[in-house]
């Protein structure tokens, strides 16, 4: 039963190991083996809430795969987990009221019951709006009351040992209760479209996330509740292996040769001057093409490390939307796929294929001053949290990368036929809601997918 809970869902929880990333519209997926990777001991009923947690920075996905997610929580680990979601807590702004008060978190006195008491002395900590109707009752019917403790059959069980599984969760659920009060969930880029009983709701989407994008605003977390399908650009959790396979043949050499017998001897030298100083093998790239290398290399260069690089691919928004369906049954439907991304890639000329390998190398071995591609992507980020429409715009088309040859090939066209595919969707007849979530360029670049559906005489606003 185990395994086969995992064989669906294990993707919703360690999607990094995938390697699955979208960027720009573009897909850059490497396969992995689902039966040799780990099977974490969790437990069904907590998988959702861990699904948002995980996102939030409170607690790292280490924790799934160490062997003591079901063992008692131990002191120093329920430290860093106080300390973590505090400092998420602290992001909302609050003002103080005095110092935080904490049972001892001696490691033989970790009951739930601590757990409880020192998630709620967090919170107590603040000075909270009365919409958190922080009352007079003891913490334990507080936290009962807002959700946070659900208990078992056997009720709360408050003198037994408390899991990490189940700190983790109880950490997770304060978040999320306390950001949806506050209404300080990351607003997003937003749209609502409408045409007679039809509703398309339009996420524009960061493919690379971090936790100051999590958690999602309540109200875009409900429209996509409140809808009856999802619509991405490529459906990365699909369990059919003919569209992955087909784009993973895409990017390898199937005749016997490798990069090296497709490129010059300068710039197969470049790559592995590359590779020595990301701390890569010097042969990592030999079996791929010139246009996965370019992506890859171009990813990189947004994260310090491919640590950093694989939670933020966890933390995309089109990932988090597409294990939200996963795990609700909600259908997912593709505007483009794997075959339309792959072949967009594949079928760019080899000379100019190695002429943007070699920007990306040169870029890595010579980054000029005024460089701040890595700085500009943190600040679209947060723009999208922010809900900032005009500072992400400004910044996004001021973009050498976004004005760039290479990025041209990704707007135009695409956006034409993604905007007759949703057109589609509102001119069914009766009623239906569907959620869509694609790259957010695609929405603010001027005459593409929103102008399109403007021009066809839809309403579409902007949800602040």
């Amino acid at each position: 039963m185990k395994r086969s809970l995992w064989g669906k869902l294990g993707r919703v929880l360690t999607s990094s190991l995938l390697g699955s990333t979208i960027i720009l519209g573009s897909a850059l997926t490497a396969q992995a083996d689902e039966a040799q990777m780990p099977v974490p001991d969790i437990s069904p009923w907590s998988i959702g809430t861990l699904h948002e947690g995980e996102k939030y920075g409170i607690f790292p996905l280490d924790w799934y795969y160490d062997g003591t997610f079901q063992q008692a929580i131990t002191a120093d680990k329920f430290q860093s987990l106080l300390e973590d979601t505090a400092a998420k807590l602290d992001k909302l702004g609050l003002s103080k009221q005095g110092e935080l008060e904490l049972p001892s978190l001696a490691e033989a006195a970790m009951t739930r019951e601590t757990v409880v008491l020192s998630l709620h002395a967090l919170l107590a900590q603040y000075e909270l709006p009365e919409a958190f109707e922080f009352d007079k009752s003891t913490p334990v019917e507080y936290l009962q009351h807002k959700g946070i403790i659900e208990g078992t059959g056997r009720g709360l069980e408050l003198e037994q040992p408390c899991t990490v599984e189940q700190a983790a969760v109880l950490a997770s659920r304060l978040v999320e209760y306390t950001y949806d009060t506050v209404q300080g969930g990351a607003q997003g880029l937003f749209w609502k479209a409408t045409h007679g009983d039809n509703t398309l709701y339009l996420l524009g989407s960061i493919h690379l996330g971090s936790p100051e994008m999590y958690p999602v605003d309540k109200e875009v977390r409900d429209a996509f509740a409140a809808s009856d399908d999802l619509w991405v650009e490529v459906n990365m959790v699909t369990e059919d292996p003919e569209p992955l396979n087909y784009f993973t043949q895409l990017t390898v050499y199937n005749d016997g040769t490798t990069l090296k017998n497709h490129v010059s001897q300068e710039t197969y030298e470049k790559l592995q001057e590359v590779n020595e100083l990301l701390g890569l093998h010097a042969n990592a790239f030999d079996t791929f093409k010139p246009w996965v290398v370019t992506n890859n290399l171009s990813l990189f260069s947004l994260s310090n490390t491919t640590e950093n690089l694989a939670l933020a691919q966890a933390l995309g928004v089109d990932l988090y939307f597409l294990q939200s369906a996963l795990l609700t049954g909600k259908p997912i439907h593709e505007l483009e796929g794997f075959k339309l991304q792959g072949d967009l890639f594949n079928n760019i000329a080899p000379e100019v294929q190695e002429e943007e390998l070699n920007q990306a190398l040169d870029a890595i071995l010579n980054p000029s001053e005024d460089d701040d591609t890595a700085e500009q992507f943190r600040l679209w980020q947060q723009y999208w949290a922010q809900g900032d429409l005009d500072s992400f715009a400004e910044s996004f088309l001021n973009s050498a990368d976004v004005k760039s040859e290479s990025a041209q090939r990704l707007f135009g066209e695409r956006d034409t036929n993604m905007a007759k595919k949703l057109a589609e969707l509102l001119e069914q007849e009766g009623e239906n809601t569907s959620f869509v979530v694609v790259g957010a360029g695609h929405f603010v670049i001027e005459g593409l997918i929103i102008d399109q559906l403007k021009d066809k005489g839809y309403t579409v606003e902007f949800i602040q």
